[in-house]
């Protein structure tokens, strides 16, 4: 039986366990966004691996990549992180968006102007140095689960005055208008009170940078190659640029 250049290439192919996180509890896997797609297919391709998906929780996610598991992708890189991981360069910027309740705003552009505010931010997850210290000193934070349903009733609910949220979009008119959409058929028992709707602030808090990671001891020369990759496609237009400004 003969086979094409296309099925060998397939069968050559190293396979790999990428961990990622899980963003959703008790339900079917939210898609990932197209940026984290373009960028995990693009590794794969210029590599000639094929990644074998395995979803977690953030704690878990962090305990079994220190525990040597596999190759990641989803982090922030922070010191306290460095310590035991090889971190990629940054693969995309991400923003991190502020989203209240359209009667609730808020004049913000620094992180001293949280302060006060109950911040809802997704339990294990981490958005730098910055705003590590913030978080310690400064904000009054409400851990919550990845499903984004529940932050969102309990915004509207008042048990918390702002939602962290993440995403590629760099308008936030859209992200807001896709939040407002969105609600009646991810939280159909949760109508949204009368005049009210999701406000998402003009600026953004910070664009939060994601790589691959892996435990330090266990990196054999794949973040070597994962940075070459992503470079290449930086410069070549197949992945997104990362200079992106601050506000």
């Amino acid at each position: 039986m003969l086979f094409s250049t296309s099925v060998w290439a397939a069968q050559l192919r190293k396979q790999v366990f990428l961990i990622v996180e899980s963003n959703a509890t008790n339900t079917p896997q939210i898609p990932f966004n197209p940026v984290f797609q373009q960028c995990v297919a693009y590794v794969e391709k210029e590599l000639q691996l094929q990644f074998e998906y395995r979803r977690y929780p953030w704690a878990r996610l962090l305990q079994n990549l220190n525990e040597g598991e596999g190759l990641a992708f989803g982090l922030s890189k922070t010191k306290e992180r460095a310590q035991t991981l090889h971190f990629s360069i940054p693969a995309f910027g991400t923003f991190i968006w502020l989203v209240v309740r359209s009667d609730q705003t808020f004049p913000f552009s620094k992180i001293a102007d949280l302060q006060g505010k109950t911040v809802s931010m997704i339990r294990g997850s981490t958005y730098g140095d910055e705003f590590d210290k913030a978080k310690a000193e400064l904000l009054v934070i409400e851990d919550d689960v990845y499903s984004l349903p529940s932050r969102l009733k309990k915004l509207l609910s008042k048990r918390t005055d702002v939602m962290l949220f993440s995403h590629h979009d760099p308008d936030p008119r859209k992200v807001e208008a896709m939040l407002n959409k969105s609600m009646p058929d991810i939280a159909p028992d949760t109508p949204m009170p009368p005049g009210v709707t999701f406000k998402v602030l003009e600026h953004y808090l910070f664009v939060d940078y994601i790589h691959f990671a892996i435990l330090a001891s266990e990196d054999k020369g794949i973040i070597e190659q994962i940075n070459k990759a992503i470079r290449k496609g930086q410069q070549d237009g197949s992945l997104p640029a990362v200079n992106i400004p601050r506000k």
